[in-house]
């Protein structure tokens, strides 16, 4: 092999180097968790890129949420419940009342959401961003218990009140954004109040989902999602007003 050849030979390794993926036999099955659309910034610095690339970081994908409709059909408050697969998962309508009527939005079903809890337990995954609807600002103003029980006998409860947790961008008096990571397995799970004849829609951004099948396929078992910016989306640009010579501000 002559000089020319290793030259040639040295750009196209590189080139394969930069390129950051071996092959697409390392994503699970498709973009199933993901949107396309990568357009919108957003808070979370660790929802990166997609960590089955072997090289350089593709533009982190949007996460598609699971979206839950909970409905009390009762004229009482009663105790609702999120999540908790070892615990609730063999009760009839996944441990909630018989008066509360529990639909996956995704779906339309019931057994979409306990799919979904089924999901939890084999394919752990952290959520990053929740939203929380209904016409009722009491309902809003709950607070909410994350709660882990370990085969251990260990368990903590941590308050999460959502009426301290509003966007400041927020308009909508029905919507509540709320940033805040929480790591889903199937010893977790979430209880709160549901009010007489409400109504609670709750969506789910996972950031981060583990999966054996990826690693299976040649890539990592953690893949990464950035949650989507809820609010603020069409808050006006800032624009600032000066005298003074600007050339010397750089980007941060």
């Amino acid at each position: 092999m002559n000089s020319v050849e290793k030259e040639l030979h040295g750009y196209i390794n590189g080139t394969e180097r930069f390129s950051g993926y071996d092959s697409y036999d390392s994503m699970e099955g498709d973009y199933g968790y993901f949107d396309e659309d990568g357009s919108d910034f957003d808070d979370f610095s660790t929802a990166d890129a997609f960590s089955f690339a072997s090289g350089a970081s593709s533009p982190a994908q949007l996460s598609d949420p699971y979206v839950i409709q909970y409905t009390n059909t009762t004229l009482g408050n009663l105790q609702a419940i999120l999540f908790g697969f070892n615990d609730y998962y063999q009760l009839p309508t996944y441990g909630n009342p018989g008066g509360i009527t529990i639909t996956n939005l995704q779906t339309g079903t019931l057994s979409g959401y306990g799919r979904m809890l089924a999901q939890s337990n084999n394919k752990n995954f952290k959520i990053g961003k929740w939203r929380f609807q209904s016409a009722s600002a009491s309902q809003l103003a709950q607070t909410l218990q994350l709660n882990h029980v370990d085969a251990n006998g260990k368990q903590y409860s941590t308050p999460l009140n959502l009426s301290i947790m509003r966007d400041a961008y927020q308009q909508q008096s029905d919507i509540l954004d709320v940033t805040k990571t929480i790591t889903i397995d199937g010893n977790t799970f979430i209880s709160f109040t549901l009010l007489a004849s409400q109504t609670l829609v709750i969506s789910m951004f996972p950031i981060a989902i583990v999966s054996a099948k990826a690693v299976l396929n040649g890539g990592t078992s953690l893949n990464k999602a950035k949650a989507p910016r809820l609010s603020g989306k069409n808050v006006a640009p800032v624009i600032i007003q000066t005298s003074q010579n600007v050339k010397g501000i750089t980007k941060a």
